[in-house]
């Protein structure tokens, strides 16, 4: 969402050609944050930026309850994840998500992640 970043173009066409996808709450304050304090963008150009992405019509969004957060742990114990990682990822599987666009390398590294009759790929869409 950083259109200063060489991947932007690639990283946007990739998400943009797809019928739809899906966010959650940890995922759209991770952006915020990065966007505002770690890119320098504006407060109110990065919410503006997630405020269309969050209602385009194609977005889905799934809110993260107490057994998708009892899930996470899980995730995070059995397979050495980090917090936030884990409910992003638990968030999609308890919702059906099959595969995750991402440019973070240790989930990258994962590949595939089976857990409790739910899979999940991870996909970079910049290498496609």
């Amino acid at each position: 969402m950083d259109p200063t970043t060489i991947e932007h173009n690639r990283a946007k066409e990739a998400v943009i050609s797809l019928p739809g996808w899906a966010l959650n709450p940890t995922v759209v304050h991770e952006v915020y944050h990065t966007l505002v304090f770690k890119r320098g963008m504006l407060p109110k150009d990065a919410r503006e930026k997630l405020r269309v992405l969050v209602t385009d019509e194609r977005t889905h969004f799934f809110s993260i309850t107490k057994p998708i957060s009892l899930y996470s742990l899980d995730l995070a114990s059995e397979f050495g994840l980090g917090g936030r990682d884990s409910l992003i990822v638990a968030c999609y599987m308890r919702n059906g998500v099959e595969s995750i666009l991402t440019h973070d390398n240790e989930l990258l590294g994962i590949g595939k992640l089976r857990f409790r009759g739910r899979q999940i790929a991870f996909t970079n869409p910049i290498t496609k």
